[in-house]
C-alpha cells in the first residue's frame, strides 16, 4: 500500500513524530525507576569470536520487594520465588520446592538482571539521545531511541563497556514498552553482550504468592 500525503498530511506526520528525546528518556526512565510493579521478560546473549551464546531466557514478575522469575539461565533452569525473607527455589531434577528461610536474593550482582532489570536503567549521564524510528511493539506505537549512556551500576562497569541502549516507548502513555543494551567486554574486545528487556503492567498492583 503506497500512502500520499499531501500539505495536510506531512504536517500531521510532524505534530505526531515531533519529540524531544532527552526528556522523553529522563521522563520514561523515572517513571520505570518508581515502579514497585511490573513484569517482564528478558534475554541475554554473549557473542565470542563470531559465536553467540545464550546467558539467560526469563519471564518474571516484581511486586514490591517480592519477586518471581522463571526460565533458564547458563542451560539450567530456574523457578524462583523470593516472598520477604524466604526464598523458594524448585530442584530442576527432583522438581521439589526448596525453602530457604532468612535469604534474600535481591542483592545478588550476578543475577541482577533477571531479578530486577530496572538496575540497568540508573546512569550518571545519558548522552545524547537520538529518535532513530517509529515501530509498533504488538498494538503499540513506539518512539524508537538510541543513546549511549555513562551507567551507573557496579558490575556492568567493571566488565563492559560502549554501552548503548535502543528504547521502544509508548507515544500514548510514555511508558518503556522494551529495551535493548548492547555492550563491549573490557577484558575481551570483539566479546559483545546483548540484552533484550519486554515490559508490561507498570504500577498494576499484584500479589506475588508463595507456590504451592
Amino acid at each position: 500500500m503506497v500512502v500520499v500525503l499531501g500539505a495536510g498530511g506531512f504536517y500531521l506526520y510532524h505534530v505526531l513524530t515531533r519529540v524531544e528525546p532527552g526528556p522523553l528518556v529522563e521522563e520514561v526512565l523515572q517513571d520505570a525507576l518508581r515502579a514497585s510493579y511490573y513484569r517482564y521478560q528478558i534475554s541475554a546473549e554473549f557473542e565470542i569470536e563470531g559465536r553467540k551464546q545464550k546467558w539467560s531466557q526469563v519471564v518474571g514478575e516484581k511486586s514490591g520487594n517480592n519477586f518471581h522469575i522463571k526460565g533458564n539461565i547458563l542451560g539450567t533452569p530456574v523457578d524462583i520465588y523470593q516472598i520477604g525473607m524466604k526464598t523458594y527455589s524448585c530442584d530442576p531434577v527432583s522438581e521439589r520446592w526448596v525453602i530457604l528461610e532468612g535469604n534474600d536474593l535481591s542483592g545478588e550482582q550476578m543475577f541482577m538482571a533477571e531479578i530486577n532489570p530496572l538496575k540497568n536503567f540508573r546512569f550518571k549521564r545519558i548522552g545524547e539521545p537520538q529518535l532513530v524510528g517509529i515501530e509498533k511493539m504488538g498494538k503499540k506505537k513506539c518512539w524508537v531511541i538510541e543513546f549511549s549512556p555513562q551507567v551507573e551500576n557496579d558490575y556492568l562497569e567493571a566488565w563492559w563497556q560502549n554501552f548503548t541502549y535502543r528504547l521502544w516507548i509508548d507515544r500514548k502513555n510514555h511508558q518503556l514498552v522494551q529495551a535493548k543494551v548492547t555492550a563491549e567486554n573490557k577484558n575481551s574486545p570483539g566479546s559483545f553482550l546483548s540484552l533484550v528487556i519486554t515490559f508490561q503492567d507498570f504500577h498494576k498492583k499484584f500479589e506475588i504468592k508463595p507456590p504451592q
